[in-house]
């Protein structure tokens, strides 16, 4: 059987002719995928509508306006409705928008990141964080998020950044690591020229690159981010994560341990967005900033 090549599941992912995505030479089995680092991941397309037309929506957090804030209080407006006491950033760089600024009948929050900035493990520091819990998804063990992202029409996306997803119990990151007992996490990231990836801290993927340019973020526009999670079976590794960008199926991660014991479930929200990596080339050089919308979690139907 002759083996489609990476670049045709990137023009399959992308809508794009074969000539715009190659760059990837390795032959690999259809559902598998690949990452610019560590092990070999299994990925594909997802075969399955967009987890928002298959689950129930429960909560919609919003960035509101508190009563004794001035409009742009970015800060405020996380800690008022977001379900969260962990924050990072919040109060230095995070403006709120209303919904004239957005565009899109709702608020949103307008993240910045100063010149010289990367990882907030480094000074100065750029971009936010925080962790939304959800009372809907307690307990869950698969469950969907949306949201919104819109990068400037001049943004330069320098060597790449992180994006939110979803988490359970520490949300593992930084390099530490994973032995599916303490929790797990599954941010994006944005990378040079705007390409997108999903990168995993789960069991056998700290911090991997899975699917790199399987999509790509456009400028000046907003677009919609889906994720789902199914996790596995303890024991199994027959975990599940998915992407859609505007209703468009992008990526599956499939044959993933995110847990060995019950008591790991899906938390909420890992609100986690700056430039990095670490060091000199993953900086900014220049202030820059991208909008967020339309936070959105579902679970499936009881």
């Amino acid at each position: 059987m002759k083996l489609p090549t990476i670049a045709k599941l990137k023009a399959r992912a992308t809508g794009q002719p074969l000539g715009l995505v190659l760059g990837a030479v390795c032959l690999l089995p259809a559902t598998a995928g690949y990452t610019d680092e560590g092990p070999q991941a299994l990925v594909g397309i997802p075969q399955v509508e967009a987890c928002s037309q298959r689950y129930t929506a429960m909560e919609t957090p919003r960035p509101r306006q508190a009563a004794d804030a001035g409009s742009a209080d970015g800060h405020a407006a996380v800690r008022q409705n977001f379900h969260t006491t962990r924050h990072w950033g919040t109060d230095k760089n995070v403006e709120r928008l209303g919904s004239g600024q957005t565009g899109i009948d709702e608020p949103g929050l307008r993240v910045h990141y100063p010149a010289g900035t990367s990882s907030p493990g480094e000074e100065p520091r750029g971009g936010a964080g925080f962790y939304s819990e959800p009372p809907s998804l307690q307990g869950a063990d698969r469950a969907c998020l949306s949201y919104m992202v819109r990068f400037p029409s001049d943004f330069d996306f320098v060597q790449g950044g992180k994006l939110p997803g979803l988490y359970g119990g520490e949300a593992p990151s930084g390099g530490e690591a994973v032995d599916g007992l303490s929790g797990f996490s599954l941010r994006l990231m944005w990378r040079e020229e705007g390409e997108g990836e999903l990168y995993p801290y789960v069991v056998g993927f700290e911090g991997a690159s899975v699917g790199r340019g399987f999509w790509r973020f456009p400028l000046g526009q907003w677009v919609t981010i889906e994720q789902e999670v199914v996790l596995n079976d303890p024991g199994q590794e027959n975990g599940v994560a998915r992407l859609w960008v505007d209703g468009r199926p992008v990526l599956e991660h499939q044959s993933v341990n995110f847990r060995n014991t019950p008591d790991l479930t899906i938390d909420g929200l890992m609100f986690s967005t700056f430039f990095g990596g670490t060091g000199e080339g993953w900086r900014t050089p220049r202030d820059q900033y991208v909008d967020f919308a339309a936070f959105r979690f579902y679970v499936p139907e009881s």
